[in-house]
């Protein structure tokens, strides 16, 4: 009998032991190194120089650089600690005109020095910069051929803007009929660019940002493909009051859309209706009226 009660009390003691120890790793509160932060990239978007093209052309380096800054803690301090703002240079390289200029392209290009300065200025300040092309009269591969270069930075990233795009035979100059490019265009621009990403050693994922504001802007989007070492990013940009704002977003960036692209949603200082949009709002964490963002952006860009 005495030989039982111990074998007893012994197995109550393993069994007690055993129950103690998993019902303490359960409980085990989680360091913040494992809490995995959401990255939110916000960005100026602009032309140096050009005050009338956005917030970024608007003045001097050394200015956009603080309000950038500051935009940056507006973001922190409405979003708490468990989201990473990641700022950045937007650049209209590309700039669609009316005249076609001496290459009869309609295009006119950011000088290279102008880029170099923002580019080197971004690295100082981590920030990461995004070369945008409107297309005139190119193709999305014909137009990318001239930036290829600058993707040695690891800071820099590219956009392709379909809005300016003009047929060749170049009836009508860019602006007057909203353009289009399609998935295929994607792909032939994704291709050159992960091409040159491997031929030039380069590890680090680039992204591409695709604009559109209208379903046409980007056709056939059924055909777009991923790439490894390439994040592709659908801006959705259109300008208006923020519940209209909203809805465009909703309906160009759906379900099938965020199984190939990440997305992103541009506020218009000027063109947006008062009071602009909240970080919040911006993520889908609050909703605008009756309506809310169902699937969160990652990059916010300024205009």
């Amino acid at each position: 009998m005495k030989k039982s009660l111990i074998f007893i009390t012994a197995l109550f003691t393993f069994l007690t032991q055993n129950v103690l120890a998993n019902t303490t790793l359960v409980e085990k509160p989680v360091e913040n190194s494992e809490i995995k932060k959401s990255e939110v990239m916000v960005g100026f978007y602009g032309r140096p120089y050009t005050p009338s093209l956005g917030i970024l052309g608007e003045s001097p380096i050394d200015n956009v650089v603080v309000k950038l800054r500051e935009k940056g803690n507006y973001y922190t301090q409405e979003l708490g600690e468990n989201f990473d703002i990641q700022l950045a240079f937007h650049l209209i390289y590309g700039l669609a005109t009316k005249d076609p200029g001496k290459d009869d392209d309609y295009i006119i290009n950011l000088p290279h020095k102008t880029v170099m300065k923002y580019i080197e200025r971004a690295q100082k300040e981590g920030f990461a910069v995004i070369i945008d092309l409107q297309l005139g009269v190119y193709t999305p591969y014909e137009a990318l051929q001239p930036v290829l270069k600058y993707l040695k930075y690891d800071n820099v990233h590219l956009a392709l803007d379909p809005e300016f795009k003009i047929p060749k035979h170049r009836k009508y100059p860019p602006g007057k009929f909203i353009g289009h490019i399609f998935g295929d265009d994607v792909n032939q621009a994704q291709e050159l660019i992960s091409n040159y990403l491997k031929e030039n050693g380069i590890k680090e994922k680039k992204k591409l940002i695709v604009h559109m504001f209208h379903e046409r802007m980007l056709r056939k989007k059924e055909l777009v493909k991923n790439y490894d070492n390439i994040e592709l990013i659908y801006n959705i940009d259109g300008h208006g009051r923020g519940g209209i704002k909203v809805q465009i977003y909703n309906n160009l960036y759906s379900q099938d859309e965020s199984l190939v692209a990440n997305s992103g949603f541009k506020i218009f200082y000027k063109n947006d209706k008062k009071p602009l949009m909240t970080p919040k709002q911006i993520l889908g964490l609050e909703s605008v009226g009756t309506r809310n963002i169902k699937r969160q952006p990652y990059y916010i860009n300024y205009h």
